[in-house]
């Protein structure tokens, strides 16, 4: 008998370009949001500057696209090294069907972009860290990081927002089981 059961599509059937896309869409529906707002409150209040809000509303509009994928271009192009210094290419991966811990690589939105890694490029961890990062006088947060040699001998870390993420990125590292629950 031939099993029917379908696999439910991820993120990580996707190839690098719809990985890009949909890692930017959520900053750029915010934004795009907001210059709505941004129109709503020139349009209503009908002041004698009317010209200069019809040229804030269109700088907002010009701004949208390059400040929402801003992140995920730079997650793009550390991929893009990765990938041309190991030979092995995220399209020619054949491990969709294995569990998310026994793939060979590790794909997660994350802060504003995306963290896309082959565990062959990393020749061992070294540890992991939290980060304070203060963005503003008001604005505090931290970054959780997980610090690891690269296959060059390079000291590289990767920043998670959460502890949760960076833990379970180090369970992906050490093959052990974990579930990303309702991500």
């Amino acid at each position: 008998m031939e099993n029917t059961k379908k696999r439910e599509k991820t993120i990580y059937d996707d190839s690098l370009s719809g990985i890009f896309f949909h890692s930017g869409l959520m900053l750029f529906v915010m934004l795009l949001i907001a210059c709505a707002a941004i129109g709503a409150v020139v349009f209503f209040t009908r002041r004698s500057d009317y010209k200069e809000g019809i040229k804030l509303i269109f700088f907002c509009l010009l701004m949208v696209i390059p400040c929402s994928y801003l992140l995920p271009l730079a997650s793009l192009i550390k991929v893009w090294k990765q990938e041309r210094s190991l030979g092995i290419y995220w399209k020619n991966r054949t491990d969709q069907e294995l569990p998310e811990w026994e793939r060979d690589w590790y794909l997660t939105c994350d802060r504003a972009g995306f963290i896309l890694v082959h565990r062959a490029y990393i020749r061992h961890m070294k540890g992991s860290k939290a980060e304070i990062e203060d963005t503003g006088s008001y604005n505090r947060g931290k970054a959780y990081c997980a610090v690891f040699e690269d296959m060059n001998g390079k000291i590289r870390s990767l920043k998670f927002s959460s502890e949760s993420v960076e833990k379970e990125f180090q369970q992906w590292y050490k093959k052990e089981p974990y579930d990303r629950g309702n991500k």
